[in-house]
């Protein structure tokens, strides 16, 4: 298989090739996808500054192709799960 060419990679992997790296070392198990995406998500430091929303968006589109290719962890919660309308 040959690599892309720049004009062909994906937002992801033109900006974030590490982060490409890691979801390919856990796509299909849907447990360690879901630590790896957490932590992906979820700032532990206290130092990141957030997601771009184009790349957060394409993360999402990952996270839900993942999801529905290879199901979710047992143990998976969602924020948006728990939201209430008066939220």
């Amino acid at each position: 298989m040959n690599d892309p060419t720049p004009d062909e990679r994906s937002l992801l992997e033109a900006r974030f090739d590490h982060v490409v790296r890691r979801l390919i070392d856990c796509w299909g198990d849907p447990e360690y996808f879901e630590l790896v995406f957490d932590d992906l998500m979820y700032d532990k430091r206290g130092d990141r500054s957030g997601w771009p929303f184009d790349a957060f968006e394409e993360l999402q589109f990952l996270r839900r192709l993942h999801d529905a290719v290879y199901g979710v962890s047992p143990t998976h919660t969602d924020v948006w799960d728990k939201m209430t309308p008066d939220d």
